[in-house]
């Protein structure tokens, strides 16, 4: 089994951890946090948009256009 390029990054990257000796301040907490609820919002609204799109196209098809019917 050939090990790929991810594998071997992730053993590069492993083997060269060091500590950081960083502070993460409270805000940091509170920013990450922001940052998950605003992907999970577009995520939904993405997937949202295309579903009514989707559904709309099928929806389109399945009934004839009558050309008499009032706008």
């Amino acid at each position: 089994m050939r090990p790929t390029i991810l594998t071997c990054s992730l053993g590069f990257f492993l083997a060269s951890l060091m500590p950081a000796h960083a502070y993460l301040d409270p805000g940091t907490g509170s920013m990450i946090l922001q940052a998950i609820i605003g992907a999970v919002a577009v995520a939904f609204t993405t997937i949202s948009v295309y579903w009514h799109k989707l559904k709309s196209f099928f929806v389109g098809r399945s009934r004839p256009k009558d050309k008499n019917a009032p706008r």
